[in-house]
Formats: structure tokens, C-alpha cells, sequence
């Protein structure tokens, strides 16, 4: 930290030089503009041109260096993440029919981006996406009613025995990576960027964190969701015959966890502390339930039906805990402001 002596010039206008050694490595001269943004704590950041996060500049991913198209594919992704504008994947030869094809997949599941020129040694991509036509909590609440839907359907599909509700819920896992992927470039381009954050109306830095948590959770439990849909569509043809009681039971154990999930989710939009509370107290019912269901299991059922009963108990226990740290988030929020139960004291 350098001191600088704050001067008088003129009449009303206070003044602070530069430090010289800084500005001669950022290039300014006499005449050139600086621009100033005040944070929220007061602190003033200088600037030699408005930033607007990653969305300048042509990135080049070199195909020949990704061991295989799964590589590709994630440096792909990530290079979006960043929010990179131009992506140019390149090779030294001809592009294989596998490595063209993965470029194709994941610029589908990506949204706002696409491939603009092409050659037989590369894509160029392009990304239209500007932070300023989203807000994060927006786009938040959408990934949360995707797999709020998806959970449903998927309860419902477990407690009727209806195998089409648990293939509609795979096909809204495509549509929730979308969502999920569009709100970590905005959260990073903001977490770069000042201008991008005050663009997004985000005045708190903690309010990426939150969100980029809040975030991964509800794609993870997307993930778990989609796995107890696989489950259910594998054992469907063998469901005839089975215990009724205990796939009741799985059902009802899937409607309590899907009830924390919401509870947990929406006391983060309401600032609804008693129901964060409610949504954690939850948790210890549902593993109370889990664990009588599992002795349930044991010499009462043959392999693949344990398999499978096993198989949704370890993924709801996954989303419950999921869901609780989502509630804990949620009452670490609400209480960052002045509430009826805590306040800074007079």
C-alpha cells in the first residue's frame, strides 16, 4: 500500500497523483481518462477503461493437446464459464468426425453460443450472451422450478408406477445444465468484473458466493434426480409382483425429501427463517425413516429389487443433504440483515 497526499487544486477540486511506476506500465500519458467506481465499503477503484469481464478477445483451444473429445468438450465449457466471447478450436490436421461431433453436442447444451465459420482444421465460436439481458436470481428461481419439476415427476412416477413422468424428467436435465451453466458465466463474469457486477445489480460480493453455492446444489441434486428416474425406468419391468408396502413407503420418503427441497429453496427466496429451520428439521425424520426402511429391506427382498431400493434411498439421502445446506445458506443470508431474532446491538 502506497500513502498519497490528498492536494487542493483550484477551488473546490481535491487531487491525488499517480504512482509513477503504475502508470507507466499501464501506458497512460497526460490528457488520457481514467475512470473511478466506489464499492461498497467506501474503497475507490481506478481503472484504465471500463471492464467488462471475459467477453473480449479470441481464445484458441488447441484440440491436439485434449487427450480426447470428453476433454474437449469440458474446456469447451469452461472457456463459456469465463464468459469468453470468440472460441476458436483448432488442429494441426483435419478435425476427426468424433471431435467435430462433441464441438457440435456441447455448443447445443450451451446457450447464447454457436459456431459461427468452420474449415476441416477448425470451429470458430461465437457467444452472444450480455450479462445485462440476465439477473441472476432470475435465472436462479428458473433453475430451481426445472428441478423442483424434474423432483416431482419423478416422486410421482416412483408412487403410480408411471415410467413416462420419470423419462420426462431425464429430458428436463438437458434444459436445467443449460440454466446451470448460463448462471456460473454470469456469476464468474461478475466476480471479474465491477461494471459486470453492477450491471447484474449485485452490490455485494458475498451475493456470488451465495448464488454460485446455492447454484451448484440444485444442479447436483438435478443430477441425483436423474438417476432415480434411470432406476425407476430399469425396474419397471420388473415391478410387477413386488411388496406394495415398501414401494409406498419409498415414495412417501421420496414426497418428505422433495418437501425439504422446497422448503429449503424457497425459505432462501422468502428470507423465511422458521422454514429453513423446518426444512433442516426434515433431514432427521427422512434418515430415521431411511434407516427402518433399509433393515426392511434385508432377507425380505432378492438382489435386484435391493439393488434398486438401495439405489433411490442413496440418492434421496444425497438431495436431503443437499437441501440442508441450502437452508443453512438460506438462514446465513437472512441473517446478514437486521431480523427480528438477531440485530447489531444499540
Amino acid at each position: 500500500m502506497e500513502p498519497r497526499k490528498v492536494q487542493k487544486v483550484g477551488y473546490s477540486t481535491l487531487s491525488v497523483s499517480l504512482p509513477m511506476n503504475w502508470a507507466k506500465r499501464m501506458g497512460i500519458k497526460k490528457g488520457d481518462i481514467v475512470f473511478l467506481s466506489e464499492e461498497k465499503n467506501g474503497t475507490l477503484r481506478l481503472t484504465v477503461k471500463p471492464s467488462k469481464g471475459g467477453e473480449g478477445g479470441l481464445y484458441v483451444v488447441d484440440v491436439d493437446a485434449c487427450e480426447n473429445s470428453k476433454i474437449l468438450a469440458r474446456v469447451i465449457v469452461a472457456n463459456y464459464i469465463l464468459g469468453r466471447g470468440m472460441i476458436r478450436v483448432q488442429s494441426s490436421k483435419r478435425l476427426m468426425r468424433e471431435q467435430i461431433e462433441s464441438i457440435r453436442e456441447v455448443t447445443q447444451r450451451l446457450l447464447g453460443i454457436g459456431i459461427i465459420e468452420e474449415s476441416d482444421q477448425h470451429l470458430l465460436l461465437q457467444s452472444s450472451i450480455d450479462p445485462k439481458d440476465f439477473s441472476p436470481q432470475t435465472v436462479l428461481r428458473r433453475l430451481y422450478v426445472l428441478t423442483s419439476t424434474m423432483f416431482k415427476e419423478v416422486v410421482d412416477s416412483l408412487a403410480d408406477g408411471d415410467v413416462e413422468l420419470s423419462k420426462d424428467a431425464i429430458t428436463r436435465e438437458h434444459e436445467a445444465d443449460m440454466i446451470y451453466w448460463l448462471l456460473a458465466r454470469l456469476l464468474a463474469s461478475a466476480q471479474q468484473s465491477a461494471v459486470v457486477a453492477e450491471d447484474l445489480g449485485i452490490r455485494d460480493p458475498m451475493q456470488i458466493i451465495y448464488t454460485n453455492l446455492i447454484a451448484w446444489f440444485l444442479e447436483m441434486i438435478g443430477d441425483r434426480i436423474q438417476n432415480i428416474a434411470n432406476n425407476i425406468i430399469k425396474f419397471y419391468p420388473l415391478r410387477e409382483g413386488r411388496d406394495n408396502e415398501l414401494l409406498d413407503r419409498l415414495s412417501q420418503l421420496g414426497l418428505m425429501t422433495f418437501t425439504m427441497f422446497d422448503k429449503a429453496v424457497n425459505s432462501l427466496f422468502n428470507g423465511n427463517l422458521k422454514i429453513a429451520s423446518d426444512a433442516i428439521d426434515l433431514k432427521e425424520i427422512m434418515e430415521r425413516e431411511e434407516r427402518s426402511l433399509l433393515k426392511e429391506f434385508q432377507g425380505k427382498l432378492d438382489t435386484e429389487a435391493a439393488v434398486f431400493f438401495s439405489s433411490i434411498l442413496w440418492e434421496l439421502r444425497i438431495i436431503a443433504e443437499h437441501s440442508a445446506a441450502v437452508a443453512e445458506i438460506a438462514i446465513d443470508n437472512i441473517l446478514k440483515g437486521e431480523t427480528d431474532i438477531c440485530r447489531a446491538a444499540s
